[in-house]
């Protein structure tokens, strides 16, 4: 009886010297590439989402932002819409399937959008603003977004401003360009990435600048988010003195089990997430290459994807069930600047 197929989407800083900047693979079940079913030339996708048949996808630019809906139809999408829109350097997306609103975060500007998808086009732009800039440098940048687990409120990493900015919404529009609440970090400590715990309410932010993650209590006082710090522990291996920035980080779906990219150390963090929200750390491993610009676990969580930028890989490794350490490297993927994968 044969394995059974799964599939593996890849996007980065290309297209250069023909190779493609977006591709999908069909792997076996240990991960052994068999076959790419689907390859994309559009500039610089450096970040993607997936729902059901639709791929969100991006092109990152440094005067402007334009974001793509592609469709997909037997083995391969096919682009159906894009919506240019006006800020600087598009970073990050995120699709909330129950609106049908597609939010965007644009690092160069710090502008933040929130989009309505119908059949595949982008109907509408419900909101397009600034986040609130730095006080002492005047510079705004926005980062990843999340929605809360209720999915009343949206949440924007101001990397620059040393703040994550938590913002209500109803039916996908965000309804005031005032936060709701403001989440403040260390000074320096530029918040990237963050991740909603998938069972506990727990928020957890990991940090360009000081290679630290945040974590918070997440609660909800007469309807509004309340976050209170109760944890900051740094993603770096002990010994490790030079320079280094956080990347991404990603939670398994039993909620046990937290990874942490660092880019310069170039060092993947496990941590045990206790009963109480805290992490302790496990292991520290190399990446197997140069600059983990994003991390993603498989579907099951037996393997961890690797996107290492600078040495134009994505490494993957097979993860312990019981420990959840990473074991062994089982693949690499020679692909341009990847700075994005998912296991569709």
């Amino acid at each position: 009886m044969s394995k059974k197929q799964k599939e593996l989407l890849v996007s980065g800083y290309g297209p250069v010297n023909g190779e493609p900047s977006v591709k999908l693979c069909k792997v076996s079940e240990d991960y052994k590439v068999e076959s790419t079913i689907w390859r994309e030339h559009i500039k610089e996708p450096s970040y993607l989402c997936t729902w059901k048949d639709m791929c969100f996808g991006i092109r990152e630019e440094k005067e402007s932002g334009s974001i793509l809906c592609f469709q997909r139809i037997g083995e391969t999408y096919v682009l159906r819409h894009e919506l240019e829109l006006q800020g600087g350097d598009l970073c990050h997306i995120l699709y909330e399937p129950a609106e049908s609103v597609l939010y965007c975060s644009f690092y160069g500007t710090g502008h933040v959008a929130a989009v309505k998808v119908e059949d595949y086009h982008f109907a509408t732009v419900l909101n397009f603003f600034r986040l609130p800039a730095n006080q002492e440098s005047g510079i705004a940048r926005a980062h990843c977004c999340e929605k809360e687990p209720e999915g009343s409120y949206v949440l924007f990493a101001g990397i620059a401003q040393d703040k994550v900015f938590v913002f209500q919404t109803e039916k996908g529009r965000i309804l005031s360009e005032i936060p709701s609440a403001e989440i403040c970090l260390d000074t320096g400590a530029g918040p990237r990435h963050l991740k909603f715990h998938p069972i506990l309410n727990y928020l957890y932010v990991i940090t360009e600048y000081s290679n630290e993650i945040y974590v918070y209590l997440f609660e909800k006082e007469e309807g509004k988010p309340h976050f209170t710090r109760i944890q900051v522990i740094s993603t770096l291996p002990d010994m490790f003195k030079g320079v280094s920035y956080g990347s991404s980080l990603v939670i398994s779906g039993d909620g046990r089990f937290l990874y942490a990219a660092n880019r310069g150390a170039d060092s993947i963090a496990v941590y045990d997430i206790n009963p109480d929200g805290l992490l302790a750390k496990k292991q520290d491993i190399s990446c197997k290459g140069e600059h983990p610009r994003h991390i993603a676990l498989a579907k099951d969580d037996e393997c961890l994807m690797i996107a290492n930028q600078k040495s134009n890989q994505v490494v993957l490794y097979t993860v312990d069930e019981m420990t959840g350490k990473l074991k062994d490297v089982i693949q690499r993927l020679d692909f341009y600047n990847p700075s994005y994968v998912e296991e569709l």
